[in-house]
């Protein structure tokens, strides 16, 4: 493992495709992907920000590039491949990356705004970071928490409430295009995997030069629509100071199987809530210009070659 680097970083958005590209990727026979999803150790402004929020129930999955490293586990002519969908938020994460390997190359998936929102705050409800189960009135809160208000207790980062500046598309994947170029960054519709799941996979692995280009798993693995049960236990279970023991003192090679075991408990699946075609337009007009340039800015760029404005109904 001495001297090796990662090759290969998802780095968002969430809720837009990662689970069912990390499932497809673990399974090529050139790829090595950790067993945990999402160590969090480039987005070093979201490790101080959480430090800063819980204190000495902060803890780090990896605090060093050898601890890092140590959760890729593969022959040296494998490709190395983080998935890590909250690194498109972070301003510090495309030049760790590249201080790491300058010549990583970085996958980011996109989704329409709306329904990335509302699965997304679905997510904070299910995570306990969200307290508000109305997604419109969510929306509205964001000017208070901005101000420190209205902040739920087990919410320790903040920003994961400000619903607005996650769907700032352009700025957050300009901080990546800004380092590492374009030719060295994909882009991928979450449209496209919904539509088309083996023609993404297949173009993702030309990006990557694998040599088995028409390897097909045999199992797809989704994140579907999930709501929380059980809120009291998790709130138990998942308490910083317990959470933090568990994380620190569970074999790395444990880890999947814990995860695994905790969705089987807290998890069921449920559909989003309903919200209405008139508050779907009024949503549309208000991020009408996120959208307008991010599709401009992707198809000048040749990092998308389809009108996503037209395909999100914009």
């Amino acid at each position: 493992m001495t001297g090796r680097k990662v090759d290969f970083l998802l780095v968002g958005f969430p809720k837009s495709g990662s689970t069912t590209i990390y499932h497809l990727l673990k399974s090529h026979p050139e790829i090595v992907v950790p067993g945990v999803k999402e160590i969090n150790y480039f987005n070093s402004d979201y490790n101080r920000e959480m430090e800063k929020h819980m204190g000495a129930n902060h803890f780090q999955l990896a605090s060093s590039e050898e601890e890092y490293l140590k959760f890729f586990h593969g022959p040296a002519d494998k490709i190395l491949c983080d998935v890590n969908p909250g690194y498109i938020f972070s301003q510090e994460a495309p030049q760790n990356i590249f201080k790491h390997n300058p010549a990583a190359k970085i996958l980011i998936s996109v989704r329409e705004p709306i329904s990335f929102l509302r699965s997304f705050h679905y997510q904070l409800l299910y995570n306990m970071v969200e307290n508000e189960p109305d997604f419109l009135r969510a929306l509205s809160l964001e000017e208070s928490r901005r101000a420190g208000r209205n902040i739920p207790q087990d919410c320790h980062n903040p920003f994961d409430l400000y619903y607005s500046f996650l769907v700032e598309y352009k700025k957050h994947i300009k901080r990546f295009t800004d380092v590492f170029g374009y030719d060295s960054v994909k882009i991928v519709l979450f449209d496209n995997i919904t539509e088309n799941e083996e023609m993404v996979y297949q173009a993702i692995l030309r990006f990557l030069n694998v040599k088995i280009i028409d390897f097909i798993p045999s199992k797809r693995n989704q994140n579907r629509s999930h709501a929380l049960r059980f809120a009291w236990l998790r709130s138990i279970v998942f308490r910083p100071p317990i959470k933090k023991w568990l994380y620190t003192n569970t074999p790395q090679s444990l880890m999947p199987l814990g995860a695994k075991i905790s969705q089987m408990v807290f998890k069921r699946e449920q559909e989003k809530p309903f919200v209405s075609h008139e508050e779907i337009t009024r949503l549309k007009k208000r991020f009408e210009p996120n959208v307008n340039e991010l599709n401009l800015f992707l198809n000048k760029t040749g990092l998308v070659d389809r009108d996503i404005a037209l395909l999100w109904g914009y």
